[in-house]
């Protein structure tokens, strides 16, 4: 009977498995590069708020990016 909760979880999971394998589509692509574009803003603006005022010089190299 403990097998039982077990089971019926991983039968549950079994759809979810099969959608995840699914090939990308053209907007899943242009979704993830959109995700890699605002991740790589955000590094950028985080790195930015690091810097000291009395060092600004460590946040000029990054602008020509």
């Amino acid at each position: 009977m403990r097998c039982l909760p077990v089971f019926i979880i991983l039968l549950l999971l079994i759809p979810s498995a099969a959608s995840a394998a699914q090939p990308e589509t053209k907007d899943d692509a242009a979704l993830a590069s959109f995700y890699d574009n605002a991740k790589r803003t955000l590094q950028r603006h985080w790195a930015k708020s690091l810097c000291c005022p009395e060092d600004a010089w460590c946040c000029s190299h990054d602008e020509g990016k």
